[in-house]
């Protein structure tokens, strides 16, 4: 079976040659025995998912192209696949594969290309004539340039702190086997920068409206690069290219991301409160408590000038005035502590609901993982060992949350402290 990826072989040593140096080859191993499918590990925002056909068999460069398609039409790039059931030699009836957003495999994809491009430099200085049919092809370069990112050493992950949690995400890729006359399935609708989108998306996205030579009249949808949305245009039934969607809603979740980004609020509080909860929720929630009390800050300072200016003038003014004058600063003050602690408290209490939902959606999903590999067939120990321990660290998360959550309620409202101690 061929291996996802090429490896790199060091002195190799070529006839005639007293030079040895690195090379990259791609890895075969012959199945004995029961096959058993790799297992691939999903990164945090990384979504899993498997094809089984059993009326398709086909080779691994075939599945490849298939998953590939795959994760594209999720507006994602492909992280790492393995074979299911195989069929034949080097044939397999489906494939299990991993979707990740474009920044997860950016830079490891980027250095393995470097490493490359030195490799291939060096031999040309060497003869190129004589050895040009050695070097990788083009179809070679762009399957290693989307090659997965290595798993990581199961013995370390499972030895180590885990601060990143990986959870399995168990899906069925909804669509037929991957052809390019179908139109292009719906993805995800994250919005990403110019820097994430990667050059498939472009490539999709960015050719023109294409009809074919036939001659049916089909409606379809085009994602307009110069107007910055999905238009209509009349596809004839064969040829064309991928930017060829079914619906407008299609076009829009492949290709949204061309779309340069609406700017976002600058101000950190209204950030937070504008941003739905992700991986950043604690840093945002850091910044808009450090904004709101800058912002306090700044508030009572300027009632503090505009108090002693009004002082100064006041001082000719009769006793009762300037007692009138000072109640009046007195309850400015007052107002704005009040202002203050109902902003603070706001601020918490959200970013306490959020961090439960989300403490909520992993140990759901932990739990979910975990009964799926129990029920898989034929079970896998370490597999279940694995979703074990991740459910279990989710519930001590939720466990930890809620304790300092009532730490709080009881520091800022005793009596609702006492409902919830009840509950």
């Amino acid at each position: 079976m061929e291996a996802n990826q090429r490896v790199s072989i060091d002195n190799w040593c070529r006839r005639d040659k007293k030079q040895c140096k690195s090379r990259f080859v791609t890895p075969f191993k012959c199945l004995v025995g029961e096959f058993v499918s790799d297992v691939l590990l999903v990164p945090e925002k990384c979504l899993f998912f498997h094809k089984e056909r059993m009326e398709v068999c086909e080779n691994h460069q075939h599945w490849h192209m298939v998953v590939k398609e795959a994760c594209l039409t999720q507006g994602m790039t492909l992280y790492s696949y393995g074979m299911l059931l195989p069929c034949g030699v080097d044939q397999f009836h489906g494939t299990e594969y991993v979707c990740c957003p474009q920044t997860k495999i950016i830079g490891s994809v980027s250095k393995e290309e470097e490493e490359e491009e030195e490799e291939e430099e060096e031999e040309e200085e060497e003869d190129y004539d004589v050895y040009k049919s050695e070097f990788p092809t083009e179809a070679d370069l762009e399957d290693f340039t989307e090659a997965a990112v290595d798993e990581d050493d199961e013995d370390e992950e499972e030895g180590e702190e885990v601060v990143e949690d990986r959870d399995y995400y168990y899906d069925t890729f909804k669509g037929d086997d991957y052809n390019e006359e179908n139109p292009t399935e719906p993805g995800s609708d994250g919005t990403m920068s110019d820097k994430e989108i990667t050059h498939d998306v472009k490539a999709v996205c960015s050719q023109e409206a294409m009809t074919g030579p036939c001659r049916a009249v089909m409606p379809r949808w085009y994602f307009d690069l110069s107007k910055g949305k999905c238009v209509r245009f009349i596809y004839g039934g064969c040829g064309g290219n991928r930017n060829n969607f079914e619906s407008e809603d299609y076009c829009m979740a492949v290709c949204k991301a061309m779309i340069p980004p609406t700017p976002l609020p600058t101000n950190d509080v209204d950030v937070y409160f504008e941003t739905s909860a992700d991986d950043n929720e604690h840093a945002r929630f850091q910044k808009a408590k450090e904004q709101l009390e800058i912002r306090h800050r700044n508030r009572m300072d300027r009632v503090k000038k505009e108090w002693e200016e009004a002082e100064l003038q006041a001082k000719n003014l009769p006793k009762a005035e300037r007692q009138t004058l000072i109640q009046h600063f007195q309850a400015m003050v007052k107002a704005l502590e009040k202002e203050a602690a109902s902003e603070k408290q706001q601020l918490v209490e959200t970013h306490l609901a959020r961090v439960e939902a989300m403490l909520n959606d992993r140990r759901r999903m932990a739990l979910e993982n975990y009964l799926a590999a129990l029920q898989s067939d034929p079970p896998r120990p370490h597999r279940i060992l694995q979703a074990l321990r991740r459910y279990v660290r989710a519930e001590n998360k939720d466990r930890l949350h809620t304790i300092r959550h009532y730490q709080h309620v009881l520091a800022v409202d005793p009596e609702k402290a006492a409902q919830m101690k009840s509950q």
